[in-house]
């Protein structure tokens, strides 16, 4: 199966191309573009963690206009154009959805539709596979888009692409699919997805087989009712994202998805002077779901296990300034000796066993300023602030493949010479912390208020951070002609580095659907957001992650503990302090990194070094995983009394329990999805007699402290069978009565998973 060349025939830009898109007149294209904007949401909300909230910003390829009359709709201030290369596209858009702020037009979104510098945002959602399918499979006419679409941004601006991506697949892979579910033979809406899969290959055309169908062998039935073929994985990955449009089956076989790998649009963004923000495989939950999970299985030709392919991917650039940095590069080496970080060890009195902690020289204090603007709740962040351990892997597996450039979006933060116990004076310093960190000396706030208070990540760092609130007054701000505030367009270069990002406001619950789609992953910015919106009784809107499905269960005779019962467990302190350092290497390890900001031209413009730690038998995923059970109509979660020597260092011996839920740092071997969550579900049971029926991804991975480690957590839900219930270990109480103690938990892991459930949960 030796795939082609893509053709490099030099196309230049003809429209005539896409008439083979069309679907016929209104009704059909109605039709169409419902099954299409099933998904804006996720697109809406994975754009607004980057995008402005006023300026100029081009959606391109719109198709209906739903996207963007959802991202007109969020700020009034946001000048949303929609571009669509369908004259029937653009006539639709503008019958059916019109704002002040909203306009829709005829191009082509190759050409070059708009002056250079006039644009802050630029979204191609679902697009740029149209421009290589209808342009023999050329990679040409994206090429030309990127060109185009970076010269128009202003700097600052950024340019997102949402699409498909060539899968980290073997060349060859095993492809298993039902043949129980359809007919064999006749009118491809009636077939078996073995069968559907049979005449895709004759049918498909795309740059790996141009003019052949998909070459294909079927094996041996792995089971009654299964059909197994081995075929190329790229070309499986096209069959199972095609499957299921079977209402316009011909149209969609002239589509090829996959035309980029996730290093082939890191490039291009690069080669354009666009810094990339993000660059992630995505999978669409509903589509997982729906589509992929009892529907198929995937394996390499040995028999092991493969994930399902990714159903879109999210590339992020930021255009910046001449000699602003695109990318950190980080080198790291062993340190024996740390200067900046301190580590602990600590041994376990009864047991014996060590443990080790690491440790920044002052408390971490979040400061998250708001105001409200136009009925919404806005929020004041850094976009763009440097993180170079988020670049780093070591030589950690990653378990989604994600390429960050070192730029998060987070809460402003800073390290305060306070104890803990000395916190409330931080409301007096909030106007100099927003002075200092995001560029606004002498703006008016209201009293701080205090927010949530966690450990984030107390199994290897002893780190508590205390949240503050502070509201804005707007009139003390300069404002545009439309009246929204106006800020400093860069915060203080406070970092080493050429930037220390920029400052943004941002629509709190638009932060929240990003994260829980994979779009933000600053832990602590979330979290604030989160308390913020609960406490001002703000709606938080809605949930568009994995629709969780739990099934009511009996279990005769259990009577579930109470959030009070498992809050007033006071344990005695169990570690020592250990007077020298283990003979043998702990737990953790210090590394120097040798962190280098480079442009475009890949000139080096500033370098720094830094110390993180990182287990040093262990990889940097991290699996938090919150145990849950429905009884009737409640909804109770499960929880661990576990003692950390993080919690006795801050307690200064008082205690060292705390409450959380299950979390596992993976071993380096478990390094594909089958593995990790085969890896929990024997953990649950083992460790404390939980039986898994289900495991759900519970929204996006996060950082929970990326200032000193660059460990990554991933938050799941497993939905526990209620007969493990007299038996586990674990103390199980109602979700709710649980999410309205929130603030005597002190455990991130514990607030992310707890927050987002019971948002999944709400009522929509």
């Amino acid at each position: 199966m030796v795939s082609p060349k893509p053709p490099t025939t030099d196309i230049s830009s003809p429209h005539h191309a896409y008439e083979e898109q069309h679907r016929g007149g209104d009704e059909s294209y109605a039709s169409y573009y419902a099954g299409m904007d099933k998904s804006m949401r996720q697109k809406v909300a994975l754009t607004t963690a980057f995008f402005p909230p006023s300026g100029t910003l081009a959606d391109m390829g719109c198709g209906s206009g739903s996207g963007s009359f959802d991202l007109a709709s969020l700020f009034a201030g946001l000048r949303v154009i929609g571009v669509d290369i369908a004259e029937q596209a653009v006539e639709h858009a503008r019958a059916h959805f019109q704002k002040p702020n909203l306009t829709f037009r005829l191009g082509d979104i190759a050409d070059p539709l708009f002056p250079a510098d006039s644009l802050d945002g630029v979204l191609n959602s679902s697009v740029w596979h149209h421009l290589t399918s209808f342009n023999g499979f050329s990679l040409r006419e994206v090429e030309r888009a990127l060109k185009h679409q970076a010269a128009a941004l202003r700097t600052g601006g950024v340019l997102i692409v949402r699409d498909f991506v060539v899968p980290r697949f073997p060349e060859t892979i095993w492809l298993d699919l039902p043949e129980h579910d359809g007919e064999q033979d006749g009118p491809i809406t009636g077939l078996s997805t073995s069968a559907a899969f049979v005449r895709f290959c004759q049918a498909f055309r795309s740059s790996q087989n141009l003019d052949a169908p998909v070459p294909f062998v079927k094996l041996e039935t792995p089971k009654p009712g299964w059909a197994r073929y081995q075929v190329a994985g790229r070309a499986a990955t096209e069959f199972l994202l095609h499957k299921d449009y079977r209402a316009d089956w011909d149209a969609e076989c002239k589509e090829e998805y996959t035309f980029y790998t996730q290093a082939e649009y890191e490039a291009a963004f690069r080669k354009h002077d666009l810094r990339i923000v993000l660059s992630v495989e995505l999978q669409n939950p509903w589509i997982v779901e729906n589509r992929f999970v009892g529907r198929c299985a995937l394996f390499q030709t040995d028999g092991t296990p493969l994930p399902f392919p990714p159903t879109n991917h999210l590339i992020v650039g930021e255009k910046v300034p001449q000699k602003h940095g695109v990318c950190l590069s980080v080198r790291t080496e062993p340190l024996d000796e740390p200067a900046f970080l301190r580590l602990h060890t600590l041994r376990h009195k009864k047991t014996g066993q060590t443990f080790q902690l690491a440790e920044r020289e002052h408390p971490v204090v979040d400061v998250l300023p708001w105001f409200r603007h136009g009925g919404r709740i806005l929020v004041l962040a850094k976009r763009g602030f440097p993180r170079p351990f988020a670049t780093t892997l070591l030589d950690s597996p990653s378990l989604d493949g994600a390429t960050l450039a070192g730029y998060l979006t987070e809460a402003f933060t800073a390290q305060m010479p306070l104890h803990k116990s000395a916190l409330d004076l931080l409301p007096h310093t909030t106007a100099d912390l927003l002075a200092r960190r995001a560029g606004l000396p002498g703006v008016a706030v209201a009293p701080g208020t205090k927010g949530l208070a966690y450990y984030t990540s107390p199994g290897g760092m002893s780190e508590y951070v205390q949240s503050f609130f502070c509201e804005l007054c707007l009139a003390k701000l300069p404002c545009d002609a439309d009246g929204f505030p106006v800020f400093p367009p860069q915060a203080p270069a406070y970092t080493p580095f050429s930037t220390a990002g920029d400052v943004k406001p941002f629509s709190a619950p638009q932060l929240l659907r990003a994260a829980q789609v994979g779009g933000l992953e600053d832990a602590r910015l979330e979290l604030n957001v989160y308390e913020l919106l609960r406490t001002l009784g703000e709606p938080l809107g809605p949930w568009i992650g994995i629709e969780l499905s739990l099934h009511s269960q009996t279990c005769e005779g259990f009577v579930p503990g109470s959030t009070e019962q498992v809050l007033s467990v006071i344990t005695e302190p169990v570690f020592e302090a250990m007077p020298s350092p283990p003979a043998r290497p702990g737990f953790l390890a210090v590394h120097r990194a040798h962190v280098k900001e480079i442009d475009c031209d890949d000139q080096v413009l500033r370098s720094a070094s830094f110390e993180l730690c990182a287990p040093r038998l262990y990889s940097l995923n991290t699996l938090s995983v919150l145990p849950v059970v429905k009884l009737g109509d409640s909804v109770l979660v499960g929880l661990e009394h576990r003692d950390l020597p993080a919690v006795e260092l801050h307690t200064q011996s008082r205690t060292s329990g705390l409450l959380t839920c299950p979390a596992w740092r993976l071993p380096k071997t478990v390094a594909s999805w089958p593995a990790a969550l085969e890896f929990v579900q024997g953990n649950l049971l083992a460790q404390f007699a939980a039986k898994a029926l289900r495991l759900y991804p519970l929204g996006g991975k996060y950082f929970p402290s990326i200032g000193a480690t660059p460990e990554v957590v991933y938050p799941f839900v497993a939905e526990i069978d209620a007969a493990s219930l007299p038996h586990t270990a674990l103390a199980f109480v109602p979700l709710a009565e649980l999410l309205d103690a929130r603030k005597h938990l002190e455990d991130a892991h514990l607030l992310v998973v707890l927050h987002r459930l019971a948002h999944a949960l709400e009522p929509a």
